[in-house]
């Protein structure tokens, strides 16, 4: 998968930059408008920390291969609304999907050597940012986004996992989102290219209960790299 992301990302970049120098004869329409429609798609790193069960309660890994960036994609809706001339809501409901295969070592206690452990979620996302234009050069812009982030992982829906799946330990969280973006009109529509940091969630990570599961996960920082088409 990961082998796939850099050619795809490149070919996505130059597509931009070839469609950066198509003239714009609406360009103020776009930014007028009260209200624009698009679609994002992305790549994403997850920060991972894993956790180990004792007890039925959750403790973090401080030891062997316990942190690592998971790499995944996220796809999502937009709802881009007109506050003024230099802000604008936007509402991005999508999913992100993201996995690893992990390989204990270093542990001071046992475990499988035949069950292959693999880190998954896949989680419905609703942010909602304040986008914030302070540059706008014709028919370009540089933005900044700040706002929240819910998301709930799918995956605790499934009672039937394999042994060597580990889940979040949280399925519900709500994080602190911001970003940085750069978009140009064409004739018929916007595109823009997307750094977005997941910077912390809000929500206390959930370590007590009855789990029965060997490891869990929590979510660290995530980052990510996406592209945007709207009108």
């Amino acid at each position: 998968m990961v082998k796939h992301i850099k050619p795809a990302a490149l070919l996505l970049c130059i597509s931009l930059l070839s469609l950066h120098f198509v003239p714009a004869h609406a360009q103020e329409g776009f930014s007028n408008k009260k209200v624009l429609y698009g679609l994002h798609w992305g790549f994403t790193g997850n920060r991972v920390d894993l956790y180990h069960t004792q007890g039925g309660e959750a403790h973090a890994l401080k030891e062997g291969n316990h942190s690592f960036f998971a790499p995944g994609t996220r796809v999502s809706a937009i709802g881009d609304f007109r506050l003024g001339e230099h802000f604008r809501l936007r509402a991005m409901p999508g999913v992100t999907l993201f996995g690893r295969t992990w390989e204990p070592s270093g542990l001071s206690f046992p475990v499988s050597s035949s069950t292959d452990y693999k880190v998954m979620s896949v989680c419905g996302e609703l942010p909602i940012e304040v986008k914030w234009i302070p540059f706008r050069w014709g028919d370009r812009q540089l933005y900044l986004t700040s706002g929240l982030s819910y998301s709930f992982d799918f995956t605790s829906l499934k009672k039937d996992l394999d042994e060597g799946i580990i889940q979040r330990l949280n399925a519900h969280d709500l994080r602190y989102i911001c970003g940085l973006g750069y978009e140009f009109d064409t004739r018929y529509f916007r595109l823009g290219i997307e750094l977005k940091v997941d910077c912390f969630s809000l929500l206390p990570t959930n370590t007590g209960g009855s789990r029965s599961n060997t490891f869990y996960f929590d979510n660290g920082p995530s980052f990510s790299l996406g592209f945007i088409i709207e009108a």
